[in-house]
């Protein structure tokens, strides 16, 4: 299978670059978007498609498909909707890559708003699927319940998980709390998913009571920044509290496989992407800050799609056949 990376958008393009550089799979070849100096920096055993244009930050994302055609955001996903290649990769601006694949590769029938999914770990040894995680401020109950359906498919597929589990993210876990978008979410969820158990607190999305939880993009978004600050903001405490004095450091040895356990746990580099859910082909966002091992496991996680071959169960499922 083919897999593109867009070498553009991360916040160290050299870490991308030195991925594609020393990457090694039999089953997958790479081809690499950038610009003439960034592919001047990859060996001749990767594919590369010369680009002339990045897309920034600043950029409109609803307009970067038209104005900036020569992009390698742009050019890859153009490849990918040409069946050029089998999945793409991004570290690039979320908005941009979103409403680009809308364009592009357009949406699956009967998905008015594709979304933003991933992995988080638990206080188990166990991951759930959280969505959407911001690629909708705005959102209708049925949207929050294609969310549901499609996130099913992809926890059953790739996670080989027969009957997962699905909650809604609320500020109560009883039937009749929240706004009335929520309100009307969780009768359709509960009408419609045979494993949906019902409402979910923030607080306990850690104890892995289900394997999938739906929430609004403003609201998934917020959370998972609240997520990871906080797993920052420990790592730095139990840093400064371990270095305090030779005492702790002394402790710190004794508990130091423990602390590094704890920091893997909620390393988002070891968790792949997000995947743009909703779309008729796997496209993968990395985050800014991805570094080698990260845009691994998003290969690992494309090369899983593209294996299941979920996108065309999704586009099925849809069809209602």
């Amino acid at each position: 299978m083919k897999i593109g990376i867009d070498l553009l958008g991360a916040d160290d393009k050299s870490k991308i670059i030195n991925f594609v550089n020393d990457f090694k799979d039999s089953e997958v070849e790479l081809v690499a978007y950038g610009l003439e100096e960034d592919l001047n920096k990859i060996g001749s055993n990767v594919k590369k498609i010369l680009c002339t244009e990045e897309v920034l930050i600043s950029d409109d994302a609803a307009r970067v498909h038209r104005r900036k055609k020569d992009s390698s955001m742009i050019k890859m996903l153009e490849d990918l909707k040409n069946n050029e290649i089998d999945a793409s990769i991004s570290a690039g601006s979320t908005g941009a890559y979103m409403a680009s694949g809308i364009f592009i590769l357009g949406r699956i029938d009967g998905v008015a708003k594709p979304a933003l999914a991933t992995m988080l770990p638990t206080k188990t040894d166990h991951k759930f699927l959280l969505t959407d995680l911001g690629a909708n401020v705005e959102t209708k109950e049925t949207d929050l319940l294609n969310y549901a359906k499609l996130g099913e498919l992809y926890i059953k597929n790739i996670y080989n998980i027969e009957k997962p589990t699905t909650a809604l993210i609320n500020v109560g876990a009883e039937d009749n709390k929240g706004s009335r978008l929520y309100k009307d979410a969780h009768i359709l969820l509960k009408e419609n998913m045979l494993n949906f158990k019902g409402n979910i607190e923030a607080r306990d999305i850690l104890e892995h009571n289900y394997d999938l939880v739906i929430v609004d993009g403003f609201t998934g978004n917020v959370l998972l920044k609240s997520i990871e600050g906080v797993a920052l903001t420990l790592s730095s405490l139990l840093k400064s509290v371990f270095l305090k004095n030779i005492f702790t450091k002394l402790a710190a040895l004794i508990v130091k496989s423990g602390l590094k356990k704890f920091k893997n746990k909620f390393d988002y580099s070891e968790y792949g992407g997000a995947i743009l859910m909703g779309l008729k082909k796997p496209a993968i966002k990395i985050h800014g800050s991805s570094d080698e091992v990260s845009v691994y496991y998003a290969v690992q996680q494309a090369k899983n799609i593209h294996k299941s071959k979920l996108y065309d169960k999704m586009i099925k499922e849809f069809k209602g056949e």
